[in-house]
């Protein structure tokens, strides 16, 4: 009989699966981030210092704009995916009309407005100064125009994924950004349209990216469709709302967050200090492309496995994530902390003054990307796993409440140390949130940073053995040893041995020809049943079904033990695995 470490749960199945998910969505992030950067590399070096800062000034504007994307793009998309999921395939396409007919009125509205108060609202940005206030007047109205695009096109890379197509999404994100790149550099140096032309290349930018929704929009076998709109579709309206607000929040406060940083460091260290911030801010950029590029590869692992009650599968899953996500920011801090004058003079920036400002700027900005990261993690995780308030917390203490205070206090005594606000503000939102961890696990049953209900789960059997014929076979003596201390009953015992050495043997034989792997096992016992999970990322393979044809491919008759032995069976296909849930009554 093989022992215990055998069969002992290992990460490899969640190992592979982040990795496949990461490299996709890392490209993803980094076509978005780098087009932001390069974006301000060329203002800077294109036009002026002063058009820089002007950049950074209008960030606010940009970031409400966004937030109401937001808000329908991933609420929308999200609430549609749910559906899907239900096979209500007429309330996918009522939801998918909804978010575009309400969604496209408030952006649009949006636009208009910014458009009717441009002038005011440059004023205030800039703080009076006329020129830095025309600039951020050219830039952003543009770029207000830029939210129903960003929804149409942008927000259609979202619904595309639910059906299955994100390399669909990953074309309208790379071929815009890369639009914009170019439509910049020929708007600024050739029609020398000045700032203006810097926001138009974005609008531009993400229309052109609309040129690859068209083969989607004629092709018969699409299934989103507009429908037309009624009454009660308003009633599918605060369900989508409801999901996309917790992003938008995060959007929301740092709307709030850059208009009291930028007036505190126009105050104290004026347009200098702006373009500090503006080079500050991408250097964010560039960590975000790892940091966002591991959070979106975790939270649908993370949330399923967190569905199906996997702890350790989610644990596997984050000390991956967390280990790629911080080696990343460490290098990124080590190039800022290295190489800070280089930075400036990148971003087209020659004075003197200037450059002292960003040397000292970013060097203290660094220490705070590693904290940051770890904070955003933790604010997704505790938003997967039904921790909203939470996860609402941490965006608002070091989203709004902790950096603006920091700022104020540190503005008072010596300006030129105000970088170090963002550190302060992410430290302290971490002794906060493990602060409220500590109180939580004093009330529920959960343990770690994580707060996993682990102990829910104590009546169970974790294992992962190799995908083959060999190691399945004899599961069924080590089972049935392991669960007898917890199952008194000789016939449950034999019921669960067999199924899951059945069930291992066939996801071998059919899932796992030509491909090496893993199964993950796991069982729970309660009072009346016995719930078995099995998971393997071999060929699909649902045992609920086969025909007489497939016999040679399948172990038929320990199909159909399985089948008789059990009270139901469950088959789906979730993220690329294979999941069985094979539920048995215990006794006779």
């Amino acid at each position: 009989m093989k022992n215990f470490k055998t069969y002992e749960r290992n990460p490899v199945l969640m190992q592979r699966k982040f990795n496949e998910y990461l490299l996709p969505t890392v490209l993803t992030t980094i076509a978005i981030y780098t087009s932001g950067v390069v974006d301000s590399i060329m203002v800077g070096n294109l036009l002026s210092e002063t058009a820089l800062s002007a950049t950074g000034l209008t960030m606010p504007i940009i970031y409400i704009m966004n937030a109401f994307f937001m808000i329908f793009a991933i609420g929308g998309s999200t609430f549609a995916s749910i559906a899907n999921g239900q096979r209500d395939k007429e309330k996918v396409n009522r939801v998918f009309t909804t978010t575009y007919v309400v969604g496209l009125t408030v952006a649009f509205a949006f636009a208009f407005t910014v458009l009717l108060f441009a002038h005011p609202i440059s004023n205030m940005l800039a703080k009076g100064e006329p020129q830095l206030a025309k600039m951020c007047r050219d830039y952003f109205i543009p770029i207000a125009f830029n939210c129903p695009v960003l929804l149409i096109v942008l927000g259609m890379a979202y619904f595309v994924r639910i059906e299955g197509k994100p390399k669909v999404a990953a074309q309208i994100v790379i071929i815009s950004n890369l639009a914009n790149l170019v439509l910049l550099y020929v708007f600024i140096k050739i029609f020398n349209w000045g700032m203006l032309g810097a926001g138009l290349s974005t609008v531009v930018g993400y229309c052109i990216g609309f040129v690859v929704l068209v083969p989607y929009f004629l092709s018969k076998n699409r299934s989103l469709f507009f429908v037309k709109p009624c009454r009660k579709d308003l009633k599918l309206l605060p369900r989508i709302l409801g999901i996309g607000t917790p992003k938008a929040l995060m959007l929301c406060l740092s709307f709030l967050r850059f208009l009291t940083l930028n007036a505190l460091i126009m105050a104290t260290l004026g347009k200098n200090g702006m373009i500090a911030m503006t080079v500050c801010l991408n250097s964010l950029l560039l960590a975000s492309m790892f940091i966002n590029g591991t959070i979106d590869s975790l939270l649908p692992i993370v949330g399923t496995l967190f569905g199906e009650k996997d702890y350790k599968g989610i644990l596997f899953s984050m000390r991956t994530g967390l280990k790629f996500m911080f080696t990343a920011c460490a290098l990124v801090i080590m190039v800022l902390l290295v190489f800070p004058e280089t930075i400036g003079r990148i971003f087209g920036i020659q004075s003197v003054e200037a450059l002292s400002i960003v040397n000292s700027a970013l060097r203290m900005y660094a220490f705070s990307l590693i904290l940051y990261g770890l904070n955003i993690m933790l604010h997704n995780f505790y938003m997967t796993t039904g921790r909203a308030k939470l996860s609402s917390l941490i965006v608002i203490l070091n989203g709004f409440v902790f950096v603006s205070f920091f700022a104020l206090v540190i503005s008072q005594y010596n300006s030129s140390y105000i970088w170090m606000a963002f550190l302060l503000s992410e430290a302290a939102t971490l002794i906060v949130v493990l602060f409220i961890g500590k109180l939580i696990r004093k009330r529920e049953p959960v343990t770690g940073i994580l707060l996993l209900n682990q102990k829910a789960d104590s009546k169970l059997l974790d294992l992962s053995i190799p995908a083959t014929i060999e190691s399945a076979v004899g599961l069924s003596d080590f089972v049935v040893e392991e669960l007898a201390p917890k199952i008194s009953d000789t016939s449950s015992l034999m019921k669960i041995g067999i199924a899951i050495e059945e069930m291992a043997v066939n996801i071998a034989k059919y899932g796992h020809k030509n491909k090496k792997g893993f199964i993950d096992l796991l069982v729970r016992i309660t009072d009346d049943e016995m719930i078995l999970r099995i998971r393997d990322d071999g060929l699909p393979f649902d045992p609920t079904l086969y025909t007489q044809e497939e016999a040679k491919d399948y172990a038929v008759g320990g199909i159909e033990v399985v089948r008789r032995l059990a009270k139901n069976i469950v088959y789906s296909r979730q993220l690329g695995f294979n999941i069985s849930i094979v539920t048995l009554s215990k006794g006779v």
